[in-house]
């Protein structure tokens, strides 16, 4: 059987996950595959239910 080795360098980002805090309540989850300079209008679903705008940037 042929083996073969990975190292970091061969890694790519193939998804990104943003880590979000509800400005209200602090309550915490991931948001997925945001895109660069957009706005989001987001709600607190398991916390207290609002709504709530995330802007992302990746600088």
């Amino acid at each position: 059987m042929e083996k073969i080795y990975r190292t970091y360098e061969d890694t790519e980002v193939s998804s990104i996950a943003v880590n979000v805090e509800c400005p209200y309540c602090k309550e915490e989850w991931q948001e997925s595959d945001p895109v660069c300079g957009e706005s989001y209008n987001l709600i607190c679903e398991d916390g207290c239910g609002k709504e709530f705008k995330m802007y992302f940037d990746a600088s």
